[in-house]
């Protein structure tokens, strides 16, 4: 009889356990959720000297620093931007489904920059992992995400210094995907260049290699920034970028923000890239894909106002037929 009035007892209490944290994982994907996140603003120091300790902190809990690489800037621009790329084993394996749903990675991976600026000194910020998560993986993958996030920026902060910020900026979304013209649902959104027979690691290896003999030989500005090798959860993935997109984007970004002290405030944008390349397990195949460029600025940059995008309706479709052509090279080795 003592047993039952035990468990009686405490059943309340369980109830609003169970319901706290059901509401929160409810939340996290109902929340509105902007593309990128701050971290700390006004850090001592110099662009070069907090990236070093930003490195540090994420090689010392459980990340890995897979690259790096130095924003381009328009020519006008006096500042400066590093973006580092991370990953996580543990991550990557939640965001692919434990290898079930490989198309996730490309939520994939964590991007932290680290940019100067005329008012708030150097700021440190970072792609949004609940957004992304939302985004590429499902709604129920955001609540994990938040306390990713949170780690994450603790880590940090306690490297870096500076003021503590969670400012989310670009464009703010409480639903999985960017709307209206060039927006749409994923994975409606991915483009499927070429696929093979044949799914095994050996395939999505043999694929990769081809891939990187394309951009180590491509004509179009584009470099390597990171390889994400994972066959055991089907997919390999390679982030790419090039100096006059990164200008391009920015210039066109900061346009309905510039100031005469602030030409160019879009550097905060910087974790937008590298592109990625993704190479995965579909069945009984191999797919080589990108997402569609138009979908991937619309969801990075559609802050940057509709007028900025209908001046520049060129550049997506020019930017995903240099990708197309690169890749395809490397595949007819």
């Amino acid at each position: 009889m003592g047993q039952i009035t035990f468990k009686f007892k405490f059943l309340p209490l369980f109830i609003l356990i169970f319901a706290a944290v059901f509401l929160a994982g409810k939340n996290a994907f109902a929340a509105t959720y902007g593309v990128f996140t701050n971290i700390a603003v006004n850090v001592p120091g110099s662009v070069s000297s907090v990236s070093k300790k930003v490195e540090s902190a994420l090689n010392n809990r459980h990340w890995t620093v897979i690259g790096k690489f130095n924003t381009s800037l328009p020519s006008a621009d006096s500042y400066k931007s590093t973006v580092i790329v991370a990953t996580d084993k543990v991550y990557d394996k939640y965001m692919v489904d434990n290898g079930n749903y490989p198309l996730g990675a490309f939520g994939l991976p964590l991007r932290v920059a680290v940019y100067s600026t005329p008012n708030r000194g150097i700021v440190v910020s970072m792609v949004n992992l609940p957004a992304l998560a939302r985004t590429f993986s499902g709604n129920s993958y955001a609540g994990y995400a938040v306390h990713v996030v949170k780690y994450i920026k603790s880590e940090i902060r306690k490297s870096v210094g500076g003021t503590p910020s969670n400012t989310q900026f670009g464009p703010m979304r409480s639903g999985r995907f960017p709307g209206g013209i060039g927006g749409g649902s994923f994975p409606g959104s991915v483009d499927q260049i070429s696929n093979y027979s044949g799914s095994a690691n050996s395939n999505l290896i043999g694929v990769a290699d081809l891939v990187l003999k394309g951009i180590e030989h491509n004509n179009g500005g584009w470099h390597l920034v990171y390889k994400i090798e994972k066959p055991s959860l089907g997919f390999v993935e390679l982030g790419v970028t090039r100096n006059s997109t990164e200008r391009h984007s920015i210039e066109i970004d900061s346009g309905a923000r510039a100031t005469s002290s602030y030409k160019f405030p879009g550097i905060d944008h910087s974790t937008a890239y590298p592109i990625e390349i993704l190479i995965y397990r579909d069945g009984n195949y191999t797919d080589v894909s990108i997402l569609g460029e138009m979908w991937r600025m619309k969801y990075y940059f559609a802050d940057a106002g509709m007028m900025a995008f209908m001046t520049h309706m060129g550049m997506p479709g020019s930017i995903q037929g240099s990708l197309k052509q690169m890749i395809l090279y490397g595949l007819a080795y």
